[in-house]
């Protein structure tokens, strides 16, 4: 079951790359950041040059002031 989810979510990274510019602004929680939605699930990611970079892979549900505030999509968080 989680090896079929990550490889739809792959595939997701991959439509991403295709149409980078297609995701909504998220700028209030970090500058550039962008998302984009797969079932229940939103990927939020940021452009660099050329490299696309996946910031969080996160279940709608999920409190995202809480995330924000604990700097939850700065490119260097964990």
């Amino acid at each position: 079951m989680a090896t079929r989810f990550l490889g739809r979510i792959e595939k997701e990274f991959g439509v991403i790359l295709q149409t980078s510019l297609i995701g909504a602004k998220r700028e209030q929680f970090a500058g550039g950041l962008r998302v984009t939605f797969h079932a229940a699930y939103a990927i939020y990611y940021l452009l660099a040059g050329q490299e696309l970079i996946i910031v969080r892979v996160l279940h709608g549900a999920r409190d995202l002031a809480v995330i924000a505030e604990q700097g939850g999509f700065n490119r260097d968080s964990e």
